[in-house]
């Protein structure tokens, strides 16, 4: 069977899955909801089987293609739901520079971290509060635990949960890199001005230009996310071993879109686009209008910085822009040489600022130059006390991270924008 009949079975699958996940209310039998439970996880059982064959296959097609450093790609955590992270391929250093089609597991397993590759990021931490209930759980917990009573997640884990957060990570679909961190500060050198060529006769001494390097500094921060879980919850759903990692991960994802875009600098804030030195700017005062993107295209071209991989805005100016229209009520064109360039929304840009209290921003960039530092080795504490009089557990992820525009001519920011 072919990698793309697997993989068809694969999402054939997951589709029932899901079909009977929707089926159990809060109102149904206990005794058929069990049965449903019972169907649900031989379907998923199904679907690991599949799963690991899909590891197979690309493996073998690795091996024919004399790559065998190639990934098997595939993610325990994700079963089977694409994250719209791509493939790649990594030689494991410290400071590698993984773009948005790439991942970190790839990276991870080229350091040779790829002992907990078939552990689920989710059933690791419901292992933390309920028990190891397998050999390889229990190895995960006893390589990650601590005095202290924390989990440092296994490099491999922590890499997957980092893809969760990158596919949600709005910066990163416009393009922005992860860059692996190891150091507390990680020096990362940049072109400040580019060399001039000059024109020689024969024989004549070649013209001296030298190229001015200065560096981009990443240095890891702390950003840390709570939630609780109730004891019901953790011993009953079928689903939570999806969910709980992809909410922790949804959360964090945000609030580094938040940073990258707008964060002050101001410790411990890492310093967004918009507080960069050296950054194209305007005031627009009114609705954004495609006059405006095309005035940031030209302003990012002609600083040498292009192409424009994609525009950040609010949904709301999103609406505002592609709802405008003419004196007849005819919608605006969306002029020729913006037609290909992403206009992404995140509700991370706030819509509330300025004196009228009703100003946001809208960003513009060749996102490649943008940097969000990461570092592999991420951190759950489980608060067993706390909210125990709920009967609940709280997991809090702790992330240390960084963001850093490694070009600022790069990006161009249109500030002032209102709603009309």
């Amino acid at each position: 069977m072919t990698i793309e009949q697997l993989q068809a079975q694969h999402r054939t699958k997951m589709a029932e899955a899901r079909a009977l996940h929707q089926k159990i209310k809060g109102d149904l039998p206990e005794a058929e909801a069990r049965g449903i439970e019972r169907e649900f996880n031989l379907i998923m059982a199904e679907v690991d089987d599949l799963r690991d064959k899909i590891e197979a296959a690309k493996d073998a097609a690795s091996t024919r293609s004399g790559d065998p450093r190639a990934p098997r790609g595939g993610d325990a955590e994700a079963r089977g739901v694409d994250d719209g992270l791509g493939d790649g391929t990594f030689d494991g250093d410290s400071g590698a520079q993984i773009a948005p089609e790439q991942r970190c597991v790839a990276w991870a397993e080229a350091r040779g971290q790829d002992a907990f590759s078939r552990l689920p990021v989710g059933r690791y931490l419901r292992s933390m509060v309920t028990g190891a209930e397998t050999d390889l759980e229990k190895r995960a917990l006893s390589e990650g635990s601590d005095s202290a009573g924390g989990y440092t997640v296994p490099t491999h884990l922590s890499a997957r949960l980092i893809d969760t957060l990158r596919a949600a990570s709005v910066v990163t679909r416009a393009g922005a890199k992860t860059v692996m961190l190891d150091g507390m500060t990680n020096n990362i050198a940049r072109l400040a001005a580019d060399p001039t060529p000059a024109w020689r006769a024969e024989s004549a001494a070649v013209a001296l230009s030298d190229p001015t390097f200065d560096n981009v500094q990443l240095v890891p921060r702390s950003l840390a996310v709570m939630t609780k879980v109730s004891v019901e919850l953790l011993q009953d759903s079928i689903n939570l071993e999806a969910e709980l990692p992809r909410i922790l991960a949804a959360s964090l994802a945000s609030e580094l879109d938040r940073v990258a875009l707008l964060g002050s600098g101001t410790a411990p804030e890492p310093r967004g686009i918009a507080n960069t030195s050296g950054i194209g700017t305007s005031a627009v005062a009114a609705a954004i209008k495609y006059g405006d993107l095309a005035r940031a295209r030209t302003a990012i071209l002609t600083a040498n910085a292009g192409p424009v991989s994609a525009f950040i805005m609010h949904p709301r100016d999103e609406g505002a822009l592609t709802g405008a229209t003419d004196g007849t009520g005819q919608p605006l064109n969306q002029p020729a040489v913006l037609a290909n360039i992403p206009m992404l929304t995140t509700t991370a840009i706030p819509v509330d600022g300025g004196t009228g209290t009703n100003e946001s921003a809208v960003f513009a960039g060749n996102f490649a130059h943008l940097l969000i530092g990461v570092r592999s080795d991420i951190r759950i504490e489980v608060i067993r006390e706390a909210f125990m009089g709920n009967l609940q557990y709280a997991f809090i992820a702790h992330l240390r991270a960084d963001v850093a525009a490694q070009h600022p001519g790069a990006f161009y920011a249109l500030t002032g924008v209102t709603p009309t």
